[in-house]
């Protein structure tokens, strides 16, 4: 039977695939970004997010504070590092959001479990100029196409566990054709895992596109069925979950940050499962794939846990960086 060892939620934002010297080159981008939303979950231009900002973020940039936070994010992620390291794990479930790797407009699973042998990431294309998205692209191990083992025997019992508790599974067995694997699943492997040959399970949410967005009790719920698979698992086989992304942006919301670690940390299920969709949306939909993991990390103690809002304009905009780790 396999058994669950422990469980770690990190952010994958760009914005620690850089320097902070570069961060301003991201900051350029938000200003014609069309999915800025406030912290009511209102969609605004970013004109109109720093008419309602004022001063308010002022304090919250210039290079030497953005040091100091990125060195924090970096602290914390090599922490990460060194614990699933010794936890000498056979496997990692990633669960992760698909951005138009794997999946298109022509198909968009609300969930979805890949349980082949192997797998690839895919190359990013179409990303703005610049060195922060050449960077980007190696963080992501999306500057070329990289394959990475799975873990079919322990994939193949979260499907079927997944499905005899009620939820509608989509398959993969293979990849799509043309198809690879993104950002969320590439940055644990390149950042967290390192030269460590883990096999790599992915959960793939549709996070980020309306309108068959799973609700955050729909996540939390997913999660404790994930768990229940591992636990019905015939492999043998130690286990770590993963969330990966998060938290808010690309308009930082510290205070639905705060509430949400704050209920992890706390092990409110009740507050989890009802964060309101209007809430997650663009890249603060990420917050699911924490939401999952805690459901699947039910009963279990948060023995540390970090939170860097890392702010990158006067609008506002930026990411609120989490790292955690679950008993």
């Amino acid at each position: 039977m396999a058994q669950i060892v422990g469980g770690i939620g990190t952010s994958h934002s760009p914005m620690l695939l850089n320097e902070p010297d570069l961060w301003r080159e991201r900051a350029d981008q938000d200003r014609t970004n069309p999915e800025l939303f406030d912290e009511s979950g209102v969609l605004r231009t970013f004109e109109e997010l720093g008419a309602a900002a004022g001063q308010r973020f002022a304090g919250e940039l210039g290079e030497e504070l953005w040091e100091r936070r990125h060195r924090a994010c970096h602290d914390s992620m090599d922490r990460l590092a060194r614990e699933i390291s010794a936890l000498d794990v056979d496997a990692v479930v990633v669960v992760g959001d698909d951005q138009g790797e794997v999946f298109d407009k022509s198909i968009q699973p609300a969930i979805g479990i890949y349980w082949g042998k192997d797998w690839h990431t895919g190359i990013l294309e179409n990303a703005p100029a610049g060195q922060f998205f050449e960077n980007v692209k190696v963080g992501y191990a999306m500057d070329d196409v990289h394959f990475f083992e799975g873990a079919p025997d322990l994939a193949h019992d979260l499907v079927t566990a997944g499905v005899a508790l009620g939820f509608d599974i989509t398959s993969l067995q293979e990849m799509p054709p043309g198809r690879g694997f993104g950002h969320a699943y590439g940055f644990v492997i390149r950042r967290l895992l390192g030269e460590r040959n883990v096999p790599v399970v992915p959960v793939l949410l549709n996070t980020y596109f309306p309108p068959n967005q799973p609700t955050a009790a729909r996540c939390y719920d997913l999660g404790r069925a994930l768990a229940e698979g591992v636990r019905r698992s015939g492999s043998d086989r130690k286990v770590v979950f993963a969330a990966s992304g998060g938290l808010s942006h690309f308009v930082v919301n510290e205070d639905l940050d705060r509430a949400v670690l704050e209920a992890i940390v706390a092990g409110d299920a009740g507050y989890l499962r009802s964060v309101p969709q209007e809430l997650l949306q663009s890249g603060s939909s990420e917050i699911r794939n924490w939401i999952t993991v805690a459901g699947a990390m039910e009963g279990r103690a948060v023995t540390w846990s970090e939170y860097i809002p890392c702010y990158r304009t006067a609008a506002g905009t930026g990411c609120g960086m989490a790292f955690l780790r679950w008993e």
